[in-house]
């Protein structure tokens, strides 16, 4: 074919356990839902007439698929002009060089992150509100209750406090802890209530305050892992923002998926840093927790597709993925 370079097609050979939507997701990284599906589908099918039913494809007979790097719009230029007779063919069998081997394990990884950069916000969302919550629970607002005991036994310890109002202010902070955390109290005690982890130690050679201590930095380190794995979330959702970038022929698409994802990560962030200023003195349950944790990832969400709508409507003209580079990093 003039103006064709050998490579822009190739012939594959269809494998046992092979279907179209699994050669699409070895080949081109896409998944059902992905923008580009159906049209890159309906392209193959143009290619290969003898497919009568997508759902029927048989191992020992061969497809021609066009090469990855040819963009939908092109080859849907050559399949119009009609020049596939004169295509020069190279027979590529499953992994022969020119495209990398696929094993079946690095299959099911294609299908996975086909999934996810198509479906990001069924992980990134939801599993956010989790992590949100849990945060939110051991904020210094509830681990701080925790640390107050030790202030009240160095004030019973002074002649501040008798034994008695001791006792009773602790069980106060405890009772209000146990009630804010929940069924989560098994989780990070144990077996025991949170009034029989948090106790003064007796002998043994170690401070008194020592167990209360101890409770107070497990808690703050159990909420450091919380937003550890927010900030994993937010890598998630950016990653699959790129591949979407990726994988979509339209520039106006491209601008709109990056407005969005950036938007929602940074509201995000914001929200996050607001509702854990709020948490610092503020001890909650599990109701309020997971109402701001519910709100903050919601209205990350819906910022993100009003930033989306916004520059579709009246910012278009702007191309800000060729003008950030982001074209040459979600490749």
């Amino acid at each position: 074919m003039a103006n064709s370079s050998p490579v822009d097609f190739f012939r594959y050979s269809i494998k046992a356990g092979d279907s179209l939507s699994l050669i699409m997701a070895k080949f081109y990284n896409l998944g059902f839902h992905s923008p580009d599906y159906a049209k890159r589908l309906a392209q193959i099918l143009s290619l290969n007439p003898h497919i009568k039913n997508p759902n029927l494809i048989y191992s020992g007979t061969s497809l021609l698929l066009p090469s990855p790097n040819i963009s939908s719009a092109t080859l849907g230029a050559v399949i119009t002009a009609q020049f596939q007779d004169q295509m020069c063919l190279p027979d590529l069998s499953y992994g022969a060089g020119l495209l990398p081997s696929v094993s079946k394990d690095d299959e099911a990884n294609l299908w996975l992150l086909s999934w996810l950069a198509e479906n990001s916000d069924a992980l990134t969302i939801p599993g956010g509100i989790l992590l949100g919550a849990q945060s939110n629970l051991l904020s210094p607002g509830n681990v701080n209750l925790i640390r107050e005991i030790q202030t009240l036994y160095f004030d019973y310890q002074s002649g501040a406090l008798t034994k008695g109002q001791y006792d009773y202010r602790r069980k106060q902070k405890l009772d209000l802890l146990k009630k804010n955390i929940g069924s989560l109290d098994k989780v990070l005690f144990g077996n025991k209530t949170p009034h029989q982890a948090v106790r003064i130690a007796r002998g043994g050679g170690i401070p008194a305050t020592q167990h209360i201590m101890q409770n107070a930095d497990k808690l703050t380190k159990l909420a450091s892992y919380g937003k550890y794995g927010g900030y994993i979330l937010a890598g998630v959702g950016l990653a699959a923002g790129c591949v979407r970038i990726a994988n979509e022929d339209s520039q106006q698409k491209k601008n709109e998926i990056f407005v969005e994802t950036i938007a929602n990560t940074t509201v995000g962030v914001v929200g996050g840093w607001a509702v854990g200023v709020f948490l610092v003195s503020n001890p909650v349950g599990w109701g309020t927790a997971l109402v701001l944790a519910v709100g903050t990832a919601a209205v990350s969400y819906g910022l993100g597709k009003g930033v989306q709508n916004a520059y579709t409507t009246f910012g278009n003209k702007v191309d800000l993925v060729s003008g950030m580079g982001v074209n040459s990093i979600c490749q």
